[in-house]
C-alpha cells in the first residue's frame, strides 16, 4: 500500500511540474510515465482521465493554500508576513522552474477545459482572492499598507499582477519577478 501511495505522489508531483511549465495541453500521461519508468496504465489507475488528475491537482493546491493560511495567522502572522508568504511562494516555484502559478497554468485552455477542472480552478483563485482581500483589509486597519481603491479589487490586481510577472519572467527571467513584486508592495504603500 505505501508503494501505491508513493506512486500516487510521484504522478502528482510530475503532473504538477508539467502543468506548471507546460499548461494542460502541453503534457500527457506518456511525458508522466516515462519520467517514472512505468507504464500510462498505472497512471490511469488512479486516475482514468486527464481531467480527474488535474483537478485533484488543483484541489490539492487550494488544501495546501488553506493550511498554510491557517498557519500563518495561528503564528499570528501580520498582514505584511501573510502577503510576503505569497510573494516568497511564487519566487520559490519560479526558481523551482514552475514559471506559471497552479491556477494560471489552466487558463489559456480554459473555455475548452472539462467541467471539474474549470471548478477546481475557480475554487483555487476564489480561495486565493478571499485571502488577499482579508490580508489587504487587515493590513489597511493596522496601518501596514496604504491604497485607495477597494480591497476587492485591489487583491485581483495583486493577484493579476503577480500571475502576469510569473509568465514574463519566464522569458524575461527572475529580476522580472522581483521587481514585480517590489512594484506591487510599492503601491500598497509598503513601507519597509
Amino acid at each position: 500500500m505505501k508503494d501505491m501511495n508513493q506512486t500516487n505522489q510521484q504522478i502528482l508531483y510530475y503532473a504538477r511540474n508539467f502543468l506548471q511549465c507546460k499548461g494542460y495541453n502541453g503534457f500527457s500521461y506518456k511525458d508522466i510515465s516515462q519520467k517514472l519508468g512505468i507504464k500510462n496504465a498505472a497512471i490511469h489507475h488512479y486516475y482514468p482521465q486527464k481531467e480527474d488528475l488535474v483537478a485533484a491537482l488543483l484541489e490539492a493546491s487550494r488544501n495546501k493554500l488553506a493550511a498554510d493560511i491557517a498557519q500563518i495567522v495561528e503564528s499570528g502572522g501580520s498582514a505584511r508576513e501573510q502577503l510576503q508568504y505569497y510573494f516568497d511562494y511564487a519566487l520559490k516555484e519560479f526558481d523551482e522552474g514552475k514559471s506559471i502559478c497552479p491556477p494560471g497554468s489552466v487558463i489559456l485552455d480554459f473555455e475548452e477545459l472539462p467541467e471539474k477542472v474549470k471548478k477546481q480552478n475557480l475554487l483555487l483563485l476564489d480561495n486565493i482572492l478571499t485571502w488577499i482581500s482579508r490580508v489587504l483589509n487587515t493590513g489597511v486597519e493596522q496601518g501596514e499598507f496604504n491604497f485607495s481603491d477597494p480591497v476587492d479589487v485591489r487583491a485581483e490586481l495583486v493577484v493579476e499582477a503577480l500571475m502576469g510577472a510569473r509568465q514574463l519572467s519566464s522569458i524575461k527571467g527572475r529580476k522580472t519577478l522581483v521587481r514585480s513584486i517590489s512594484l506591487i508592495k510599492s503601491d500598497l504603500g509598503w513601507k519597509d
